[in-house]
């Protein structure tokens, strides 16, 4: 009786343990809660601009990867608007504020009421002064100038070979001596600011365009007065400019908040005094097509440098048409993938990977600065990905990356003068437009001091006049006569 109730109780044992390791060996481990996304606010001055769009389609494409949820708010511009929208991200409780100012008298006082609120602070581009920011991302503002200035000079060099041949240094004049071969100019250029032009910066028909006349009129369009951004590039700009004697800048003109509809009234001012213009460089790129606009109006498109900043779509496609010359990438898709990192590290860990230091007032500001580059029809390829119908563009109208060949026909102001072209390039517009449906003649001039020049020409030549040193140019002089 014994031992049978000892077997039953060891079959129970059994019994339950067959029930229970099933269970057990069959269980889910216990999940942990997903983690809750990070929450970070983009409070940005203008969504209108090409450049603000592109930092929030790079910041979308990644967002969900990071799990993080962004709320975007545009203040359109409006500094009152800025203040209630950066109220309502404090409410939402976002952990990091992506701030673009859309008054950098007021950011202040905007990062002050973030930072009581235990909000991190990202600054975009404008950098508020004597500020304690918790990270600043900006594209490079001194070489943004400097690449400017560089366009201009570069400009200068080729029209000097137009006249009088290409420029040999003293380094290829040894290298001649030394029995080695002609140095190439396109790899000899002095750039402004002491830098080395890069190879073919700027093509002969746009060199062409600069009158014999020198000083060369330069006018500066700066942004806002009160923003860091504008004072930087103009600065470096006017730095890599002054001293030289082939170069006058006749103005640096404010335009506040980049305000394009005030570039008609400077532009104005300035013609209504009777001053020749020779290139307009502007620290924006609506800036820039506001004046591309103004000075097609007046028919003076053909005699004017025209550089920007910031390459947006419709300055980009205006490189290719030929209506443009020359604009500064500021390389939009790495500021919103510096920000966006940023504002992450900052929300997650109180810290981030910055890569240098901006002294600010009393303050030193982590950051991290975005390299630029200049863009001319020549190398417009490097925004096809940005802009996807720029590719189309470069192939259906145009000058399309700006050959050598293409479009050396504007050079008869230096090397010959075609008696179509005695009205001037002012009124000769159309004409130029026409010409491109007729065939093409190659022209090649030889000096009586033995260099030879080819120039491309559309349509046939029924005659050429040879003109002294001293009047070369005469249609573009002619152009920029009633300025």
């Amino acid at each position: 009786m014994k031992s049978w109730r000892h077997i039953r109780h060891i079959m129970c044992v059994l019994l339950l343990a067959g029930f229970l390791i099933p269970a057990g060996c069959g269980s889910q481990p216990e999940r942990k809660p997903a983690q809750e996304p990070l929450q970070i606010g983009f409070a940005l001055a203008d969504m209108n601009r090409d450049g603000n769009k592109t930092i929030k389609q790079t910041v979308d494409e990644r967002k969900k990867a990071e799990n993080v949820n962004v709320t975007w708010v545009d203040a359109k511009n409006d500094p009152a608007e800025q203040d209630k929208q950066l109220d309502q991200l404090m409410e939402k409780k976002v952990r990091a504020v992506v701030l673009q100012p859309v008054d950098p008298m007021r950011a202040p006082v905007q990062v002050e009421k973030l930072v009581q609120a235990g909000i991190k602070v990202v600054v975009l581009e404008n950098l508020p002064l004597n500020t304690p920011v918790d990270a600043y991302i900006a594209s490079d503002h001194v070489m943004a100038g400097q690449l400017q200035a560089r366009f201009i000079t570069e400009a200068l060099r080729r029209a000097e070979e137009i006249k009088n041949g290409p420029i040999k240094l003293p380094a290829q004049q040894s290298q001649e001596q030394g029995g080695g071969q002609e140095g190439q100019p396109e790899q000899q250029g002095q750039g402004g600011g002491g830098m080395q032009q890069s190879p073919g910066a700027v093509d002969y028909n746009v060199a062409a365009q600069l009158p014999d006349q020198r000083p060369l009129n330069v006018v500066i369009l700066r942004g806002d007065p009160r923003d860091q951004q504008a004072l930087s590039v103009t600065e470096s700009l006017r730095s890599a400019l002054q001293g030289r004697e082939d170069i006058n800048i006749i103005g640096v003109y404010d335009h506040p908040r980049l305000d394009p509809t005030l570039v008609p009234a400077t532009l104005g001012e300035i013609f209504a005094r009777g001053d020749r213009v020779d290139a307009v460089l502007a620290n924006d790129s609506g800036l820039a097509m506001a004046a591309v606009d103004y000075l097609k109006a007046g028919g003076y498109e053909k005699n004017v440098l025209t550089v920007g900043m910031g390459a947006d779509e419709r300055s980009s496609k205006a490189l290719v048409s030929g209506e443009h010359d020359a604009e500064v990438d500021v390389r939009p898709e790495m500021l919103g993938q510096f920000s966006l990192e940023a504002a992450m590290d900052l929300a997650k860990n109180g810290t981030w990977q910055y890569s240098t230091r901006a002294v600010n007032g009393d303050y030193s500001v982590p950051a991290r600065i975005v390299p630029v580059r200049l863009i001319t029809a020549k190398n417009s390829f490097l925004l096809q990905e940005r802009w996807k119908d720029l590719k189309k563009e470069q192939q259906d109208g145009g000058q399309g990356q700006g050959g050598e060949q293409q479009g050396q026909q504007q050079s008869q102001g230096s090397e010959q003068q075609p008696s179509q072209q005695s009205g001037g390039q002012g009124q000769g517009g159309g004409q130029q437009g026409q010409q491109g449906q007729q065939d093409k003649t190659m022209l090649r001039i030889t000096t009586q001091d033995g260099k030879t020049v080819e120039v491309q020409i559309d349509g046939e030549v029924k005659k050429i006049e040879s003109q002294g040193g001293g009047q070369q140019g005469g249609g573009q002089g002619g152009g920029q006569g009633g300025q």
